[in-house]
C-alpha cells in the first residue's frame, strides 16, 4: 500500500556488445514515520548504454553487462503531518497535521549498472541488475527537502550516492535476425 510503481525497459543493439538503452516510469511512495508522513508521486527517465562483457557460444545471446545512465525525474511532494522534533519531555509531542504540497520538483542523476540477463525460453529472458547512483541536483522546495526521488528512490542530506537492484522478464522481439557463422579454426 506504500508503494505503487511501473516501469518499461528496453535496449537496442547498435554493435555486437554495445546497447542503447532507456527505461520509463512512474512511482508513488508514502513515506510514513512516527515523526513524519511524506507521500511522493511523480515520473522518470533514464538513457544511457550497456557493454555485454560476455563472450556467447554460438547461438546464445545471454549478457553479462555493465551499464551507465543519465537519469531524471519529475515529481511532487506532499507534506501531511510532521512532528516538531524537542528533547524535552516535559510537554506533550508538537504533531502538525498541515497538509502542504510541494510541485514542479525535479532532479537528475547518473548510475553505473551492472548486470545479467539470461535466456530461458526463446526470446524469454529473466534477469537481474545492481546500480550505484550519484545525485547530481535539481529543484527543491524551499522549506522542505526532497526525501524520495521517483527513480533514484531515497535520498539523504550526508550523502549524494545510492544504491539500487532490480529483475526483470524481457521479451526479445527479433526485428533482425543475422546467421551467425561458426568460426573454422585451421
Amino acid at each position: 500500500n506504500d508503494y505503487q510503481a511501473f516501469e518499461i525497459m528496453g535496449d537496442y543493439r547498435i554493435y555486437k556488445n554495445y546497447y542503447l538503452a532507456a527505461e520509463i516510469g512512474n512511482e508513488n511512495y508514502a513515506y510514513t514515520e512516527p515523526f513524519l508522513d511524506v507521500e511522493t508521486k511523480g515520473s522518470y527517465t533514464k538513457i544511457g548504454a550497456n557493454y555485454n562483457t560476455y563472450d556467447n557460444w554460438l547461438g546464445m545471446q545471454n549478457e553479462l553487462y555493465v551499464g551507465l545512465r543519465y537519469g531524471f525525474a519529475s515529481f511532487q511532494q506532499t507534506l501531511n503531518r510532521y512532528a516538531i522534533y524537542t528533547t524535552d519531555s516535559y510537554f506533550e509531542p508538537d504533531v502538525r497535521n498541515e497538509k502542504k504540497e510541494f510541485e514542479g520538483l525535479n532532479s537528475s542523476w547518473v548510475e553505473f549498472h551492472v548486470g545479467i540477463r539470461a535466456e530461458v525460453l526463446n526470446n524469454l529472458y529473466l534477469g537481474i541488475h545492481a546500480e550505484i547512483k550519484n545525485y547530481i541536483g535539481g529543484k527543491e522546495p524551499d522549506d522542505f527537502a526532497n526525501l524520495y526521488i521517483p527513480g533514484f528512490q531515497k535520498k539523504s542530506d550526508n550523502s549524494s550516492f545510492g544504491a539500487g537492484w532490480g529483475y526483470t522478464i524481457s521479451y526479445m522481439i527479433p526485428i533482425i535476425k543475422k546467421e551467425r557463422k561458426e568460426k573454422v579454426k585451421e
